[in-house]
């Protein structure tokens, strides 16, 4: 998961100037019906199915999108979901956007599960979304002073298809030369290719395939044409600098082309159970994260006053 603010204030429109095909999803809903609980939210789902949106397991794509929209007509005066692309299927890339409207304030832009195994980025994002809204009168002005634009799922048809398919699933699910999947942290124009197969891949059956040109998939050209047409830089996931070597990701394009005042990854839980952290310790991360992102936004502000 990684955090990005930029000190220009942006308004951020949705976006899409790719022909894609369009898939629907199994479990796409026609209605909703919302009732609070005090441990979250239930979204009832058309024929009397309710789910419920909490931190203590990781749930699935409409669970999630029912939640941001929820948070949009419950608190109308701060939140705004809107749709910035589509992914290789046809699924709606959903952002949150919490805002007072001041028009000085910093943008800042949270993302998660652009390698859709690491559910538990989606789980934080989320859980800090909701902190954020469900207090923002309480909060201090260093959180409310900012423009958060959240994406909880960057990556929803690789997103689906660990729930699906294949739990361990890194790319999207496009198809080149017969094979499934590109590597989307590593498919942004800045260092792509560079340095053979050590920080990516040519190869599409590998875990790395970087793609066959920079921003060949909708869902990075989502991100970047965003910048492009708004000034707002976004920045997704990557763990190269806490991990191993990456060449084309999306941390050093937007640090060295776009220009990002403040950047940074923080890498979640867990070297011991990787990308199959305990539904148990949901919690634990999220509050980790919350309390680090306060930190962050405190900085942020004392860096501008120097």
């Amino acid at each position: 998961m990684n955090v990005v603010t930029t000190p220009r204030p942006r308004k951020v429109c949705s976006v899409l100037n790719k022909n894609i095909s369009f898939s629907k999803e199994n479990n796409d809903v026609e209605s909703t019906e919302t009732i609070k609980t005090e441990n979250g939210t239930q979204t009832k789902f058309g024929k009397g199915k309710v789910k419920l949106m909490d931190w203590k397991k990781y749930h699935r794509l409409n669970v999630i999108y029912a939640f941001i929209e929820e948070l949009e007509r419950d608190y109308p005066a701060i939140c705004t979901v809107s749709v910035i692309g589509k992914s290789v299927e046809g699924r709606d890339i959903k952002m949150l956007k919490i805002s007072n409207s001041n028009a000085s304030n910093t943008a800042v832009w949270l993302d998660a599960s652009i390698h859709p195994r690491e559910w538990i980025t989606t789980a934080v994002v989320t859980y800090i979304a909701d902190m954020i809204v469900k207090n923002f009168q309480n909060l201090s002005n260093s959180m409310t002073n900012k423009d958060w634009h959240i994406v909880p799922v960057l990556n929803p048809d690789g997103y689906e298809y660990t729930h699906t398919h294949d739990r361990m699933w890194r790319k999207n699910r496009a198809c080149y030369d017969g094979e499934f999947g590109v590597d989307l942290n590593r498919n942004f124009s800045y260092g792509w290719g560079n340095n053979g197969d050590e920080g990516s891949s040519e190869e599409p059956n590998n875990v790395f395939y970087r793609g066959p040109a920079p921003f060949s998939e909708p869902e990075s050209t989502a991100v970047r044409t965003i910048m492009e047409t708004t000034g707002l830089t976004y920045r997704v996931g990557s763990t190269k600098d806490l991990t191993y070597y990456a060449c084309g990701t999306s941390i050093d394009w937007s640090y060295a082309i776009a220009k990002i005042p403040y950047s940074y990854m923080i890498e979640l839980r867990s070297r011991r159970h990787r990308f199959k952290l305990p539904k148990d310790q949901i919690m634990d991360n999220c509050i980790e994260i919350w309390n680090a992102i306060n930190s962050l936004m405190d900085y942020v502000d004392n860096q501008k006053s120097i």
